[in-house]
């Protein structure tokens, strides 16, 4: 049995694309299993500072993705089966440059889609747009007996440095590659039903 989990180096920033509209996210996984182990008993527990309130929400949400895989919260380390510990961060914001071509009208001074008064222009001038943005890290690790069993990372990007609003993307996105293999990074597409509020996660093209 291994004695820990490799280190899982942080996601291209440039693959992390899913910075889309706010019900849509596109979710960067990575995970890792020793052995496989069915599910049991639980005490979870988190090294990240926060306010007691948000981690308490974000808890509840983790506390139900792990009962659809077979875990069981219990709240006395002593009677857990395993030690699942929960980190999360964010990084940024980070701003991204875009350079493309756009049509100047040699009678007038700025770009007008190459047309003025019925006269089109071949020149091109450069423009740039800028937009700023975050990545979001969410990590679950679980340990029997100080012995890792299985890790899962998910990194999303995002426009807003608010956790709390991409924290159910995330928990939605690793939930099913908890206790597996993934061999490499999975892209995944979560989209939140506007009905009825529920996650769903499909594995995407990437």
């Amino acid at each position: 049995m291994y004695r820990k989990i490799l280190t899982i180096s942080s996601f291209s920033l440039i693959l992390l694309q899913g910075c889309s509209a706010f019900n849509s996210q596109v979710v960067a996984v990575d995970s890792y299993s020793t052995m496989q182990m069915s599910g049991g008993t639980y005490y979870l527990s988190t090294r990240t500072p926060g306010l007691q309130l948000q981690q308490q929400s974000f808890e509840i949400m983790l506390q139900n993705m792990l009962s659809t895989k077979g875990y069981t919260r219990t709240f006395s380390p002593q009677n857990s089966m395993y030690n699942i510990v929960y980190n999360y961060n964010i990084k940024g914001p980070y701003t991204n440059f875009e350079s493309y071509p756009v049509p100047v009208n040699p009678w007038w001074d700025g770009p007008y889609d190459g047309v003025y008064n019925g006269f089109y222009g071949d020149m091109w001038a450069n423009s740039i747009s800028t937009s700023t943005y975050f990545v979001k890290r969410l990590e679950l690790s679980a340990y029997n007996k100080n012995n890792a069993v299985w890790q899962v990372v998910g990194s999303l990007k995002s426009e807003d440095g608010n956790l709390r609003t991409s924290f159910p993307y995330l928990v939605s996105g690793i939930s099913n590659y908890i206790n597996t293999n993934s061999n490499k990074i999975i892209y995944v597409n979560v989209n939140q039903d506007s009905k009825t509020g529920q996650y769903i996660a499909t594995q995407s093209n990437f």
